[in-house]
């Protein structure tokens, strides 16, 4: 079963993993106008713990660091592309950006309007109704390297995906070093396997165009997400034992971020 399991000592972490919180947030004018009917935003605000919270004001964390509760550590963002609203949805998808334009056009017809295409009719169970777009996922340099990003995408999925046949994502190069003679074939390859194990630790499977896809209907992204979840609890185990080495490997793969990303642009972190 794929992993994500990091690849910095936990040592560094900057805070007890196991008290990061998703906020979820969406809105609309009451009237849609343009596309806002068919293509609805999710953005998702992930802080350490909650504003307020005293009791996670505790000596381990003023030992390691940690950020005060509430602060912003990251974030997540998505798309509903909503089905039968009248729309043109790859227009829709191409008036927001390119990377949801590709992913538009390889999962839907060659008209916005006919509904999906052939080869996604055939990588779908039910391929019918609304479809969940992961654009990004973005943490902070100190929370990344831990094996995050897919855990916090993979709950983010969990409860924005009711309803949706699928949740597609299209995964791109965007941080390179800073000298750009780095970025050789084989650092390309390297960086298209950290992306490919990334989406797989939480059920993404590659469909075509560079897009890849999750089945909503099947039990393994639910398998994985416990999986992923088991990973984030034995991270936090590890963080909190006072006798935690300093060399103390948290795993080997690297957190996928998007917008910044090794992962992608679904722009995961």
């Amino acid at each position: 079963m794929a992993s994500a399991r990091p690849k910095r000592p936990v040592s560094e972490l900057p805070g007890d993993p196991a008290r990061l919180h998703l906020h979820y947030g969406h809105g609309h004018p009451a009237v849609p106008y343009d596309f806002e009917d068919t293509l609805e935003s999710w953005y998702v605000e992930v802080t350490y713990g909650l504003a307020g919270d005293e009791e996670w004001d505790d000596e381990d964390d003023r030992d390691s660091q940690a950020p005060a509760p509430g602060t912003k550590v990251g974030h997540l963002i998505l798309w509903r592309l909503r089905d039968y609203t009248g729309d043109n949805r790859w227009e829709a998808a191409d008036a927001e950006s390119g990377d949801l334009e590709v992913i538009a056009s390889a999962v839907l017809g060659r008209s916005g309007y006919d509904g999906y295409s052939a080869a996604f009719e055939k990588a779908v169970t039910h391929p019918v109704g609304d479809l969940l777009l992961l654009d990004r996922v973005r943490l902070d340099k100190d929370w990344r390297g831990f094996g995050l990003g897919p855990v916090l995408a993979a709950e983010a999925i969990r409860r924005l995906s009711g309803g949706c046949c699928a949740v597609a994502a299209y995964p791109a190069k965007g941080e390179y070093p800073e000298d750009r003679e780095q970025v050789t074939e084989t650092y390309r390859r390297q960086a298209k396997k950290k992306i490919a194990a990334l989406w797989q630790s939480i059920g993404f499977q590659p469909f075509r165009r560079g897009v890849w896809l999750l089945d909503t209907a099947l039990r393994q992204p639910e398998e994985l997400l416990k999986a992923r979840r088991a990973e984030l609890h034995a991270l936090s185990i590890a963080f909190q034992r006072p006798s935690r080495s300093e060399s103390e490997p948290a795993g080997d793969l690297p957190v996928a971020e998007s917008g910044t990303q090794v992962p992608t642009s679904p722009h995961p972190g």
